[in-house]
């Protein structure tokens, strides 16, 4: 695709009162009226690519200022793919320079593509821009989903005001919302849906838009759990993905892995077709991947948890003590341990010779989560006390948390891994952190991730809170005070 696939409308000087105008190549060719927004109705009556018109830009007026000029070069890139402004980790949002002569719908696709840049939420999430324009310019449902991203970061970035003659941010990205639940709704019904690459990713930004909009998570959790999940397993798995189907399993992997452990859940990445698939994929690739294999380890240990959490409950409490499942299980446990910790030692060997990155260090981070998280599978319960048992003690697991936020600080500082991907071992942390200083810790962790949008972070907050005063409460009465 050209760049022309950006969408410009026609230029209109500053002074000129005549309303701004988009119409697309094809309808421009018929001379006909361009409907429907992007892409239009005639395109889509046609089944044809809604390309805009491309302009030589003549007649633009550009205001530079000399200090501003040598201050956004050094802050900003343009994207040799289609045209589209992605700032650099050096700012936070595109700057308003930049959009002067771009319609409404550049700008919203220019905050979208500036919102990808700055959350990479694996290691190849940074070519998903260039593999999606093709499947946004002529996917309605796709198109709305990320316009309502980008329209929602917009808003975040410019405070909520509105360019004259124009609607807010947020009311579009909600219209944008609802258009593309509408149609992904009216999709659904069709037999190869499952099949479509722009519906699965539309599943996930509408899933995103909720991570960023609905403090209570409660979206993203039907979305990721009773939609894309469902979508996936009707398509069921295989070894020929498209570019940007891979990149999408890949991301929903490490989404679905911490969402299983945060809420205690089960996941159709612990299937056994799942679980070989992803070690075929592994096997294939030319070298280990920690992090790959970290999350294979999140999903096991997910599962293992329900699974031995199912058996305990089906004891009379009474016989737990003796019950030869309850030993088992231990030993399952200790297995599951000893794995964890051959992970960790194969990667601190392949830090020596590549040195950390980025994702090593979030990989690391789940690693110290993981093992708080099995320990509590048996630390709470007192017929383990005298078992062999996967069980921290209170000084490994304060050691853990003390590496836990440092690695946080390090992942959300020096990285552009997005804070949604540290909701797990945040929640993990907030359970076992009894200092004030681990709390507080947490707390600015948790500040920050809510800070880069994503609002889930303060109903995480509000849980912790209310848990720990109870915490608080019930040791108070236990000491007679």
């Amino acid at each position: 695709m050209s760049t022309s696939t950006t969408l410009q409308g026609r230029m209109v000087g500053p002074l000129d009162k005549r309303r701004r105008m988009t119409r697309c190549l094809g309808c421009a060719k018929r001379r006909i009226k361009c409907e429907g927004g992007f892409p239009c109705v005639y395109c889509v009556r046609k089944n044809a690519i809604c390309v805009a018109q491309q302009h030589s830009g003549h007649g633009m007026t550009k205001f530079v200022n000399k200090n501003q000029q040598d201050d956004f070069c050094g802050h900003h890139q343009k994207s040799e793919q289609k045209g589209m402004f992605i700032p650099n980790t050096e700012t936070l949002g595109a700057h308003p320079l930049n959009f002067i002569g771009k319609d409404e719908g550049t700008r919203r696709l220019d905050y979208f593509a500036s919102f990808i840049e700055h959350n990479m939420f694996t290691t190849s999430f940074a070519s998903i821009v260039p593999d999606l324009l093709p499947l946004i310019s002529t996917s309605p449902v796709l198109y709305h989903a990320v316009i309502a991203v980008g329209a929602l970061d917009a808003n975040r970035h410019t405070g909520g005001r509105a360019l004259q003659g124009e609607k807010s941010a947020y009311v579009d990205s909600i219209t944008s919302y609802h258009k593309s639940m509408g149609i992904l709704r009216s999709c659904l019904g069709n037999r190869d849906v499952m099949q479509k690459d722009d519906i699965l990713w539309a599943t996930f930004f509408l899933g995103l838009f909720e991570l960023l909009s609905d403090e209570s998570g409660e979206g993203w959790v039907k979305h990721m759990l009773y939609g894309t999940s469902k979508m996936l397993q009707l398509a069921g798995p295989t070894d020929y993905m498209s570019s940007a189907r891979r990149i999408f399993y890949d991301l929903f992997r490490v989404l679905e892995a911490s969402r299983a452990l945060i809420y205690n859940e089960e996941t159709i990445l612990s299937q056994e077709c799942w679980l070989a698939l992803q070690k075929s994929l592994s096997s294939s690739a030319t070298r280990w991947d920690p992090m790959e294999e970290i999350i294979t380890l999140m999903i096991e240990t997910s599962a293992f948890s329900l699974r031995a959490g199912a058996i305990i409950e089906n004891i009379p409490e009474a016989e737990r003590f003796r019950h030869p499942s309850v030993a088992l299980i231990a030993a399952e446990g200790l297995d599951v341990q000893e794995t964890i910790y051959t992970w960790h030692m194969k990667t601190l060997l392949q830090l020596v010779q590549d040195g950390p990155n980025q994702y090593s260090n979030l990989a690391l981070l789940y690693y110290h989560a993981l093992l708080i998280f099995l320990s509590g599978n048996y630390d709470y319960f007192p017929y383990w006390n005298k078992i062999p048992a996967p069980v921290l003690s209170p000084i490994e697991i304060s050691e853990h948390l003390t590496t836990m936020l440092y690695l946080s600080g390090e992942v959300l500082h020096h990285s552009k891994i997005p804070g949604v991907m540290l909701l797990f071992p945040v929640t993990v942390a907030g359970a076992r952190a009894r200092r004030v200083d681990q709390k507080s810790e947490i707390l600015n962790v948790l500040s920050e991730i809510f800070c880069r949008g994503f609002v889930v972070a303060n109903r995480i907050r509000d849980n912790l809170l209310e848990r720990w005063a109870e915490r608080d409460q019930e040791e108070t009465i236990s000491l007679g005070l």
